[in-house]
């Protein structure tokens, strides 16, 4: 078992910093055996993982303490009528 140097995630509570880590292991194929949370102040959280030592290597790439990047689409400015 490899236990992952806390990650700062920023969440509403413990919980949901829990969840965002986890779902986020599950999504990338990493089974987590054990999760710690500890508060870091001002809405972030530190939270350590264990898992086993082949998914210990796969966690490095996959970014566990990533946030979700979030797109923002430009709108274009309406066409005149009559102009397509």
């Amino acid at each position: 078992m490899a236990q992952l140097a806390p990650l700062t995630i920023t969440a509403r509570n413990a919980a949901q910093a829990e969840y965002l880590v986890r779902s986020r292991a599950e999504q990338r194929g990493i089974k987590v055996q054990e999760i710690e949370v500890a508060d870091a102040g001002t809405g972030g959280w530190y939270v350590t993982i264990t898992v086993s030592d082949a998914d210990a290597e796969k966690s490095e790439a996959a970014l566990l303490g990533e946030d979700t990047q979030v797109l923002h689409f430009r709108s274009h400015a309406p066409h005149p009528p009559g102009d397509h």
